[in-house]
């Protein structure tokens, strides 16, 4: 149940995030400098399969060992860390290869993958500690 509760969590905080995110922080860089590529309407069934996947790998790779930890703050700095790590594959591997990509994107992007990677993997984790206190 605790794990079932961490996605959950991790899941909806991260999505009503990034709504937030990527409507009044990134559309707008990428408005700028690639503008002519964004696609209207948003594709939401590829959106959706990242974001049930992404959240996957934020609880094995960050949630779920800072949970036996007991410690949401180690949730906070490695879910950040796995952010910039993913988003900046993305963002490099864009800025590589296609011409009109800017390093303010790559910039505005990575800072974001980070903040929200590790505040909703923190979020989560300090909800389910909460939720399920362990044992005195």
């Amino acid at each position: 149940m605790q794990t079932l509760s961490l996605y959950a969590i991790t899941a909806a905080l991260f999505l009503g995030l990034d709504m937030l995110g990527l409507r009044f922080l990134i559309r707008p860089v990428f408005e700028r400098h690639v503008g002519h590529l964004l696609a209207e309407p948003l594709r939401l069934g590829p959106a959706a399969g990242f974001y049930l996947a992404y959240v996957v790998g934020v609880l094995v790779f960050v949630s779920l060992p800072a949970l036996r930890e007991g410690s949401a703050l180690q949730a906070l700095w490695m879910g950040a860390l796995l952010g910039l790590m993913c988003y900046g594959t993305y963002e490099m591997t864009n800025f590589a290869t296609l011409a009109d990509w800017s390093w303010e994107q790559v910039i505005a992007d990575c800072l974001w993958g980070a903040v929200l990677t590790g505040v909703s993997a923190w979020a989560g984790v300090a909800a389910v500690l909460a939720l399920f206190p362990k044992p005195a």
